[in-house]
């Protein structure tokens, strides 16, 4: 399928005001004809950084390669879509079945065997092979805390993850965007083969958190997350938390690494995080769910290196 980019700055300033720990490696925005194009909540990078694989609140996969110039993003190709298929092999396009919201690799392996995805309104994780079945690959049904589904309709699930290696390898988290606790916090859970540990993060203003990656060596995980009342406020931060402390039940506020709204920053509703491991650090990749309301928003990707001295 054709996909049109076009490059976008990050700042509204240029290169002034970029904050402490965040380098800019280039944004675009991503337009296409296709009906189901857009409502990406979802992303997961290759581990070398060459290809991404994004779902849909519309319950579609996008998979694609990057384009670079110069060192920096500037667009995609090879990009094909494909509906998300149910336990029976079927395409369910009730939107109570089809609301994805993340997606993260299984292991090492990456986004080309098999991955979890996170789903919300009927909420649950499913694993899907794309290395043996591609984008037609099957649901499976993976284990989800009792208490993920405590929460109000259309706020359960929003960010999915798997760690491939450090103190929690093989452990799954997930973190909820309404399921709060009494005083006001998020909910998430890590759990593997029977045992579930619930930590509460504390919020940061009226922010909630929309994805989350696991950062190379499994020692932490930063999450993006958004304010989206438009047009008054469309913002985005992103907050790094150490695995010591989601072993904790009050996890606290974890690092700020950046808040921000449209007033200042070309962003838009952003929903989905991803990184990899270059010759020079880690890379964080972010992308925008445009709910399919194309007049006033837009399907834009955003790429950052994670300063050293952050890490």
């Amino acid at each position: 399928m054709e996909v049109e980019t076009t490059p976008r700055s990050f700042s509204r300033f240029g290169s002034i005001g970029m904050p402490a720990g965040l380098g800019f490696l280039g944004g675009i925005e991503l337009s296409s004809s296709e009906g189901n194009f857009g409502g990406f909540s979802g992303l997961d990078v290759s581990p070398d950084g060459k290809s991404f694989l994004s779902v849909s609140d519309r319950g579609y996969w996008m998979r694609g390669d990057f384009v670079y110039r110069d060192g920096l993003l500037s667009g995609v190709a090879n990009v094909q879509m494909a509906p998300i298929r149910n336990t029976s092999g079927k395409v369910d396009e009730r939107k109570s079945r089809s609301d994805a919201e993340a997606v993260a690799a299984w292991s090492a392996e990456g986004i080309g065997g098999k991955v979890i995805v996170g789903f919300e309104r009927r909420e649950r994780v499913e694993q899907f092979n794309l290395g043996k079945r591609g984008l037609a690959a099957p649901a499976e049904r993976v284990r989800l805390p009792k208490a993920a589904s405590d929460g109000e309709s259309n706020g359960e699930i929003e960010a999915l993850g798997r760690f491939g290696e450090g103190p929690l390898k093989g452990w799954l988290i997930a973190i909820s965007e309404r399921n709060e606790t009494s005083d006001g916090k998020l909910r998430g859970w890590l759990w593997r083969q029977g045992k579930t540990h619930e930590f509460h993060i504390t919020r940061h203003e009226d922010f909630r958190i929309t994805g989350l990656a696991i950062l190379p060596g499994g020692e932490e995980i930063i999450t993006v997350e958004r304010s989206f009342t438009p047009p008054v406020r469309v913002g985005m931060a992103m907050r790094r938390f150490k695995v010591a402390d989601l072993r904790k039940q009050d996890t606290g506020a974890g690092e700020l690494v950046f808040s921000g709204g449209i007033t200042a920053w070309k962003i838009d509703n952003m929903e989905g995080i991803a990184v990899h491991k270059d010759e020079r650090g880690t890379v964080v990749t972010v992308i925008s769910d445009d709910n399919f309301n194309r007049s006033i928003q837009d399907t834009v990707m955003f790429r950052f290196r994670l300063d050293e001295k952050a890490e």
